[in-house]
């Protein structure tokens, strides 16, 4: 069917892109620099880990999520502070990037089951998505969080869980704000959006 074939080189196209602006989301310096739990950088990675679950689904946010993980263990400097190698995935931080496949899934959830149903109910639909899409995202961040801690516990100088746990608390306003911004982004590529611009151009999907 056309329209299948075009939405997997869509996917395809959107999880190649997530992958090359990744090295750019973990390295912005001023963000950097910001460190409420010593060694856990602020960065703009939550924001695409989200749309990959958004936009492409489990399925697609997972395979473009490995690929990355792939070129990272490869050497490739895609995390922050331009870090690539297997010692990212032993290191203070690793329970984060373990943790951003429970966003992907959660995200990809809903974007599979509700999201195109949401949206396709037109105004009350686009209404509804930005606060349902913001739960889904913020529980994927949530056990993020509970992932990053243990992580932080195991090879970090604090080995408090519960504290680790309750310090985390403090990237949620910039991770919210990030949600809400993939959540915005995701209603503009989403499928039926995509299909309406491409049939306003005179294509047939």
């Amino acid at each position: 069917m056309p329209q299948r074939k075009y939405l997997s080189v869509y996917k395809m196209t959107l999880g190649a892109l997530y992958i090359a602006l990744f090295a750019l989301a973990s390295n912005i310096p001023f963000l950097s620099a910001i460190q409420i739990i010593p060694g856990v950088p602020i960065t703009l990675q939550v924001f695409l880990i989200a749309m990959m679950g958004f936009t492409l689904g489990v399925r697609g946010g997972l395979a473009a999520y490995a690929a990355l993980l792939a070129l990272t263990f490869c050497g490739l400097p895609l995390m922050s502070g331009g870090k690539g190698g297997p010692a990212v995935f032993v290191g203070p931080t690793c329970g984060y990037i373990y943790g951003w496949v429970f966003i992907i899934i959660i995200c990809g959830l809903y974007s599979s089951l509700l999201m195109d149903r949401l949206i396709n109910k037109k105004v009350f639909g686009v209404l509804a998505h930005l606060p349902v899409s913001f739960v889904f995202g913020i529980f994927g961040v949530m056990l993020d969080y509970l992932c990053g801690a243990v992580g932080v516990s195991l090879y970090g100088s604090d080995k408090s869980l519960p504290t680790l746990i309750i310090s985390n608390l403090a990237f949620l306003p910039a991770d919210a704000i990030k949600i809400g911004l993939a959540s915005l982004m995701s209603l503009i590529l989403s499928k039926p959006a995509v299909r309406r611009m491409l049939h306003i151009q005179g294509y047939v999907i």
